[in-house]
């Protein structure tokens, strides 16, 4: 049987596409789970463990086997145990999702159940919904090291997509939540059918830092927070495509489906009025120079080498860059440039994961 894909319409103040997939999968030639030998940590200390104990408790063991065969599009588990082994940030212990988390806890041990479980959901999330998972590896990565219990101490974004309070209303408009879930549940896709499982809507106050644990807690975890991390970026898409790039000319026919994901992405972590003002501003400053934009200018990804080395330049250097008058100036370097350090940030995980892992993982 051929692929089917099936694209459902829900009211999210505008058309809100989610993209089900409902397949028959033939099992993957050379699935890497039978052909590719990965170390994982055994730990003794229980400031270490309470997430595998956690796990063994509460999560079905369907979750924790490999499930290779049901997805079309995958990435070695090595780049997730890389960017788990490599992530800086905190992390906190939470003991059910009605929970405000303590943000004291020590990295969880990367046992194979954790990171088999980390490795399912990232993939059954991206499959069921016909996604690429190389597309926001290095997103999850900068932002939790693919961790579900990663939380910045200061504004308590948690979880392995790094919600918000704003980031989880944003989400739970219009009973988005529950739609999503019945048609998860109409789906045939395996991936989908596990993700129906373990995902279920969320309380009225669950924006609140005595909530903040529905973003990391298993078993709902790490499935939910994906899924709310696509819902969000689709959200993101939609506005840049019916609202922000109509209204901009000098982009407008240049921004394919490529430069969309990336502009959504860097306003994933920005902010839509962040985003929209450094594309505006470096539209403005285009207009200056008297030099069209061309599509190779807005793809992020593509300059993003470029654009560290003016990072990396000497602060005098980057002040007389800011006034300068550049002919050729692509969106990242003007992002860098005007100290848009996410940019940077990508640029640095990007060239390190490249270095000791090759284009594997993106």
């Amino acid at each position: 049987m051929k692929p089917i894909n099936t694209v459902l319409l829900i009211l999210f103040s505008s058309v809100f596409l989610i993209q089900c997939a409902q397949k028959d999968r033939r099992p993957a030639a050379a699935s890497e789970s039978k052909n590719q030998s990965y170390a994982f940590e055994v730990c003794y200390s229980d400031k270490k463990n309470y997430l595998e104990k956690q796990i063994l408790q509460s999560v079905p063991e369907e979750y924790l086997k490999p499930h290779d065969a049901d997805w079309e599009k995958t990435i070695p588990m090595k780049c997730i145990q890389f960017a788990q082994k490599n992530f800086q940030g905190s992390f906190a212990y939470c003991e059910s999702q009605d929970d405000k988390p303590n943000p004291n806890a020590q990295r969880p041990c990367l046992s194979q159940n954790y990171v088999q479980l980390v490795y399912n959901a990232y993939h059954d999330v991206k499959n069921c919904f016909n996604l690429d998972p190389k597309r926001s590896f290095l997103q999850i990565m900068i932002e939790s090291g693919f961790h579900i219990n990663a939380i910045n101490r200061t504004g308590f974004d948690a979880g392995i997509s790094q919600f918000t309070k704003n980031g989880i209303l944003r989400v739970m408009d219009k009973d988005i939540l529950s739609k999503t879930k019945n048609q998860l549940l109409l789906s045939s896709s395996p991936s989908c059918s596990r993700i129906a499982n373990v995902f279920d809507d969320l309380e009225k106050d669950a924006f609140s830092l005595q909530k903040r644990c529905s973003m990391m807690a298993v078993p709902q975890n790490p499935y939910r927070a994906l899924v709310l991390h696509y819902l969000h970026t689709l959200r993101d898409q939609i506005f840049f495509k019916n609202e922000f790039i109509k209204s901009r000319p000098e982009i407008a026919l240049l921004v394919d489906q490529d430069i969309l994901e990336q502009f959504v992405y860097l306003a994933y972590n920005r902010g839509i009025n962040g985003t929209l003002k450094l594309i505006d501003g470096y539209v403005a400053d285009r207009k200056k120079m008297n030099r069209p934009i061309q599509k190779a200018d807005l793809d992020l990804f593509k300059n993003l080498s470029e654009a560290r080395k003016i990072m990396r330049a000497e602060p005098e250097k980057k002040e007389i860059l800011k006034k300068a008058k550049i002919k050729n100036l692509t969106l990242a370097e003007y992002a860098i440039i005007h100290d848009k350090t996410y940019l940077a940030t990508m640029a640095e995980a990007r060239d390190f994961v490249r270095a000791k892992l090759g284009e594997d993982c993106f």
